[in-house]
Formats: structure tokens, C-alpha cells, sequence
């Protein structure tokens, strides 16, 4: 038996209007995936090109995979933990499911997301224990409003037909809301001899809190629950939305000291702040699978934050690089992808420095969703205050061997010679009156 796909209703009225204006478009499909029961597609959204274009417009087979990966990854970025680019959709006049051709075109670009999801593993963007990594590919006639989906596995040639059904509100949506706190420091590494990798630094650090929730113990509003009841058996029950999350880490005191070791490096960095997470799950869902979603979400948030940062790095090469950097990660705002039927929230992100209005033109290209700043809530995460000593700069720190160092050792020694001076002619000024009273 294949995969049920269930589509908000109100998406197929978006697939006629790209139909009507253009015989071939290709997108991404968003949704959660389910590893038992019906999958569910919330959101599907054209691709452009490089130039503004719609990719497909002038044929399936001049689409551009890389392309296409690039923007699911970008896309992925945007996604709550537990929804995920479950495949493309192609509007054509003719079944992209009856020519050879096709079919591989499509299996290509399914592979290069795939293969761009796993280089990427910290935005967790493939879930192969959900949909044991098959992708769908949903089939929409530009000629005849007809419409079919399979799904495509990447260990074989073969298509699994699916049940697709588009259908108004075709679930409830439960979010599970709490804080994580980081607040650790690590050995600053370089790569070569003279360059720290920001980036590759950064990374390490989200390493380490996969690794700290992994082990982590998660309550959902004050109790842990069994991982293999349903959400929907403690709705009846329940009295206030969201379900409040919280997570415990383990204590570092219960490191074995054994297994420790010394190691020697030339810096370190603090990585310290809140990040807000807010995930979505039908009824269906195990609190299990609530609890990787949950997971699965702060990581994948602190790496979308550390790629936008990092791709936002402009330095000189003849610069010197400043003895305390601070590397400021934007902040998370949420938005919904439609107010008015559901209440799922996707996520962009802000610098310090750019407004609510900034995110609406990057939602335009990402999603080809439309808005107003008022629909988007900046006020979940806020900009942290930095402290004056962590903007010092290279000449206020100086280097033991550079020559700001230098400078400031002679300014140091100068300044004991000229104290010791004072303080010599003071006791000889006493010595002198003294000598003169008892005279």
C-alpha cells in the first residue's frame, strides 16, 4: 500500500492560477511526514531562478537541479522542527509520470536535494525515519486540472503510486512551545596555521548541543509523558495551548573524569544565548516523534543562524582579525503561512540592526508568500545586550608579541618608574620636616 498524502485544500487553488499562466512550473512541497498513517503538505511554493524566473517555464527538462536543491535548503531554513521539503510538485501539459524522460529529470533532482540535505546534516532536512527516504512527486496537468502523485525511492527506479486527497482543514495543529539556553565555552581552533573558521568554529558548537539533547529529558507541560501515546489522548484533558516544554540537560558534573584530557589551544569562544523554539503536530503525532521535533528544531535554528551569519561575512584581506570578535547570530520571528485556517508558524530571521520590513521581501522569494509587517511577531526573541568589555578590539586588548602589546608593557613600566619617584620624594619631604621639629 503506498503513502496518503492529505493537501490543505485552498493550495490547489494556487496550483490552477501557475497553470494558468504558464504550461510547466516546478516547485517543493512542505509538510510533516508520518512513519504510520496519512503524510500532510501545508505549504507548496514555486521556484525561481538565478535571473527571477520561473524554473519549468520553459520546460521540465531545462529546470536546474542544483538550483532547486539550493533553494530547498534555503527553504528548510525557514521550517518549524518536524516539516520538512517532502518533494517537488511539476505542473505540465503532458504526465511527467508517462515518459522515461521525465522520470529521470525528476529522480535527478530529487537526488541533488537529497544530496544537499545530507551535507547539511545540522539543519536536519532528510528524515529518512519518517518516510524511510522516499520523495514525493506530485503531477498537476496545466491542460486538464488533473492531478497524481507517487513517490520515488533513492535505492530504486521504480514509482509507488500514493493517494493524494485535497481537503479544507485537513487536521488540527497543537504547538509545543519552550526556551533552550546555551551557555558554554570552547577551544577556539584554527584551520592551516594563521585563520580561524568561524564557520567550522560555530559548528562545533552546535555539535555539542545535539549531542547535550540527545541526552537530554524532555516534559511536556510539567510531566514526561510516554513516548508512545498520541497527542490527542491528553487534548480532552488538557486546559491551556500550547503545551509548555521544558528540557533537561544533564550536569556536566557527571562527566567520568577519567575519560578526560588535557589539550592545548591558542583561544576560546563563549557560546551563550535563548533560542525560542516552537514546533507544530497533529493529534496523531507520538509524543516521540513531538520530542525530535522539538530537538530537531533548536539545532536546525542555530545552524540556520550560523549559515545567514556566516554568509553575511565580509572581512579584507589585509584586515587584522581583532583578539575578541563578537559574532552576533540574528534572532528568530515567526510568521504564519496562513492565518486564517491554521496556526502554523514559519520562522526568518533578523539582525540587530534590520527591521520587521527587511524579512518581507526574503518570505516573497523563499515562499512566494505575501505579507505586512504587522503579521510577523518580532517580540518572542530579543536583541541581547552586549557588554562593553566584549567590543574591545585588537589595539584595546593587544598582543603579548604584537606591537600593541609591547606599547602598553613599556606604557605599564613607565608608569612604576614615575610612582616610585613620586613616593621616594615624599618620604624624603617628611624626613626633612620631621628632622626640622624634633630640631
Amino acid at each position: 500500500m503506498g503513502r496518503s498524502v492529505i493537501c490543505e485544500a485552498y493550495l490547489e487553488e494556487y496550483l490552477k492560477s501557475l497553470a494558468k499562466r504558464q504550461g510547466t512550473s516546478v516547485g517543493l512541497l512542505i509538510g510533516q511526514p508520518s512513519s504510520h498513517g496519512k503524510d500532510y503538505v501545508v505549504h507548496l511554493n514555486k521556484i525561481k531562478d538565478d535571473c527571477g524566473a520561473d524554473q519549468g517555464k520553459n520546460g521540465l527538462l531545462d529546470v536546474d537541479s542544483k538550483q532547486v536543491s539550493q533553494h530547498a535548503l534555503i527553504e528548510t531554513r525557514v521550517l518549524p522542527g518536524g516539516f520538512y521539503v517532502l518533494g517537488i510538485y511539476v505542473i505540465n501539459p503532458k504526465s511527467v509520470f508517462e515518459d522515461p524522460v521525465l522520470v529521470g529529470k525528476v529522480k535527478t533532482i530529487l537526488v541533488d536535494i537529497r544530496h544537499t540535505f545530507a551535507s547539511n546534516g545540522l539543519l536536519h532536512g532528510n528524515c529518512d525515519e519518517l518516510d524511510g527516504g522516499d520523495k514525493l512527486v506530485f503531477f498537476y496537468s496545466s491542460s486538464s486540472n488533473v492531478f497524481g502523485c507517487k513517490s520515488i525511492s533513492p535505492k530504486s527506479d521504480g514509482l509507488k503510486p500514493c493517494d493524494w486527497k485535497f481537503q479544507d482543514r485537513a487536521t488540527s495543529w497543537h504547538v509545543m512551545s519552550t526556551f533552550y539556553e546555551t551557555d558554554d565555552v570552547f577551544a577556539l581552533r584554527k584551520k592551516g596555521s594563521e585563520q580561524y573558521e568561524t564557520e567550522d568554529n560555530l559548528t562545533e558548537c552546535v555539535e555539542v548541543v545535539k549531542k547535550q539533547l540527545e541526552q537530554s529529558v524532555v516534559f511536556f507541560d510539567g510531566e514526561p509523558a510516554d513516548g508512545k501515546e498520541l497527542v490527542e489522548s491528553v487534548l480532552k484533558a488538557k486546559k491551556d495551548d500550547p503545551f509548555v516544554v521544558h528540557i533537561y540537560a544533564p550536569s556536566s558534573s557527571t562527566t567520568d573524569i577519567t575519560t578526560c584530557k588535557l589539550e592545548t589551544f591558542t583561544g576560546t569562544m563563549k557560546f551563550d544565548g535563548i533560542i525560542s523554539s516552537k514546533c507544530f503536530v497533529h493529534p496523531k503525532t507520538t509524543f516521540t516523534e513531538a520530542e525530535s521535533f522539538i530537538k530537531a528544531d533548536i539545532v536546525r535554528s542555530l545552524m540556520s543562524r550560523i549559515q545567514i551569519h556566516c554568509d553575511s561575512l565580509v572581512q579584507a584581506e589585509d584586515s587584522i582579525p581583532d583578539t575578541i570578535m563578537l559574532n552576533e547570530l540574528p534572532r528568530r520571528i515567526y510568521f504564519p503561512i496562513r492565518a486564517k485556517s491554521n496556526q502554523i508558524l514559519f520562522s526568518e530571521y533578523l539582525f540587530r540592526e534590520e527591521g520587521k520590513a527587511t524579512a518581507i521581501p526574503q518570505i516573497q522569494e523563499t515562499l512566494d508568500l505575501s505579507f505586512t509587517p504587522k503579521e510577523l511577531n518580532a517580540a518572542v526573541e530579543i536583541v541581547a545586550e552586549v557588554k562593553e568589555e566584549e567590543r574591545h578590539d585588537a589595539k584595546e586588548c593587544g598582543s603579548a608579541d604584537g606591537a600593541g602589546g609591547k606599547k602598553r608593557k613599556e606604557v605599564e613600566r613607565l608608569s612604576t618608574v614615575l610612582l616610585g619617584a613620586v613616593g621616594a620624594i615624599a618620604v624624603l619631604i617628611v624626613a626633612i620636616v620631621v628632622f626640622l621639629l624634633t630640631k
